[in-house]
């Protein structure tokens, strides 16, 4: 399993959401989240007085992916649209979902080995 993040400007969530369901992706996350870049630091005016704007807001787009083909073509869609984005791709050794105590490959439950003694 693979996450696969983008970190993008407003404006681009709904085109990039269009093109991730294109590619048969059904479920996403959206963070907003503020990116502090020296090299954009500036000082803007707001009725007579002045601060400096060094953050800028961007939104962050998680997406859990089955295999390293979804991943290209997710990749491949993006680059083809023109998308300016910043990806991160980290490899997932194990998912829990905890509400179903259910991982990806087995069941567990929380507290058996407390119960028995067991470590």
């Amino acid at each position: 399993m693979i996450k696969f993040e983008l970190l993008v400007k407003e404006d681009k969530t709904d085109e990039i959401k269009r093109l991730l369901r294109e590619i048969g992706i059904k479920k996403i996350s959206l963070i907003e989240v503020k990116e502090f870049d020296e090299e954009n630091v500036h000082v803007e005016g707001y009725r007579g007085a002045t601060y400096m704007v060094d953050f800028t807001q961007k939104i962050k787009i998680e997406v859990l992916l089955s295999s390293v083909e979804m991943m290209d073509r997710a990749l491949d869609m993006l680059s083809v649209a023109n998308i300016d984005a910043e990806v991160l791709i980290y490899e997932i050794m194990k998912s829990y979902s905890l509400s179903k105590r259910k991982s990806n490959d087995i069941n567990f439950t929380f507290g058996d080995q407390f119960r028995t003694g067991r470590n």
